[in-house]
């Protein structure tokens, strides 16, 4: 804490007139982030608008912008990603959950219609938020172990038709 009240020009206990500890100014940053990018506006796409696959790359290119516009609240995903408790739970509450739940209201409404097979819709709306999270943090990474440029949305654009046609109803049980 006199680290961050050094950083701002101000004193330990100003901060904790604010705060009553770190845990609890993290949760603020955290929410201040997440307000600045109004994930509510990708609700703002209705339901079952499109095929399945323009869906999750709707989904996906709302997550590959978040990433370009604050790569600061993803370095913050990418460390917290190793914690447990209460200060994990808050960034995926507030980043990851709002993607996941748009995507369970799509699959279940297509999933009713037959569009979609049955499946459990927050297990694989999670495992495909979690796919384009992951590659959106971890791109650079794998250019250093392949040798080969890879660009995230390329990633994503190569992964999402097969998503895709997994989750449609071909009649086959």
């Amino acid at each position: 804490m006199r680290i961050i009240a050094r950083a701002c020009g101000i004193t330990e206990a100003a901060i904790y007139r604010h705060f009553r500890n770190k845990e609890d100014l993290y949760e603020a940053v955290i929410r201040s982030k997440v307000q600045s990018h109004d994930l509510a506006k990708l609700r703002s796409r209705e339901v079952g608008e499109g095929t399945m696959e323009e869906a999750l790359t709707s989904i996906a290119d709302h997550i590959l912008s978040l990433v370009d516009r604050d790569p600061e609240l993803i370095r913050l995903m990418f460390n917290n990603s190793m914690e447990t408790g209460d200060l994990a739970a808050i960034l995926f509450k507030e980043v990851r959950l709002p993607y996941i739940e748009y995507m369970v209201s799509e699959l279940n409404y297509r999933i009713a219609r037959g569009e979609v097979r049955p499946v459990e819709s927050f297990i694989t709306s999670r495992c495909f938020v979690g796919m384009v999270m992951d590659c959106a943090l971890n791109v650079s990474v794998w250019s250093k172990i392949n040798r080969q440029e890879f660009i995230a949305h390329d990633v994503v654009c190569n992964n999402v038709p097969i998503f895709a046609r997994g989750l449609l109803n071909d009649g086959v049980a």
